[in-house]
C-alpha cells in the first residue's frame, strides 16, 4: 500500500464500486449514533465482506470524513437573527417527521430519520442516494 493520497475522483470511483440496490430498512439496533463531529455504528460487525470483495477499499478505510445531518434550514434577515433570544422558536422549511438529509464532506449521500439511542440523538439511515441520483443532482 503506498502513502500517496487519493484524489476525490478516485474516492468517488471506489465508492461507486460499492453501490448496491437500495437495502431494506434497517432494524432499530442498527441505528447510527451521532455525537457532534463523530459517527459510530451501533453494531461494529459491518464491512468484513466488503474488504474481501474490494481489496482496494483497505486504502481508504482510515480516512476521516465530516458527517453532517441536516434537520432543515431557513433564510432570515439580519434583523430577525439579532432578535433571537433563549426560547425563540425558529421554524424550518421541513415538515415534522420528514426524513433528514445526511451529508458526507458536503455531499448528500443518504436520508434518514431521527432516533434516540441511549439518551442521545441519532439517525437511522433509511435511503442511500445512488451514484446515478448523485450525478442527476449535479446537472
Amino acid at each position: 500500500m503506498s502513502d500517496a493520497l487519493l484524489s476525490q475522483a478516485e474516492i468517488d470511483a471506489l465508492l461507486c464500486q460499492l453501490s448496491e440496490p437500495e437495502p431494506a430498512k434497517p432494524a432499530f439496533d442498527e441505528a447510527i449514533a451521532v455525537n457532534a463531529t463523530e459517527i459510530q455504528p451501533a453494531k461494529a460487525v459491518q464491512g468484513k465482506t466488503a474488504r474481501k470483495d474490494h481489496p482496494n477499499l483497505e486504502r481508504i478505510l482510515d480516512i476521516p470524513l465530516n458527517v453532517m445531518v441536516s434537520l432543515g434550514e431557513i433564510r432570515k434577515e439580519v434583523q430577525d437573527i439579532l432578535a433571537l433570544h433563549p426560547g425563540t422558536i425558529v421554524e424550518l422549511e421541513r415538515i415534522a417527521n420528514e426524513p433528514v438529509d445526511i451529508f458526507i464532506n458536503g455531499k448528500l449521500i443518504a436520508r434518514g430519520e431521527v432516533v434516540v439511542v441511549d439518551e442521545r440523538f441519532g439517525v437511522r439511515v433509511t435511503h442511500i442516494i445512488s451514484p446515478h441520483e448523485r450525478i442527476k443532482r449535479l446537472v
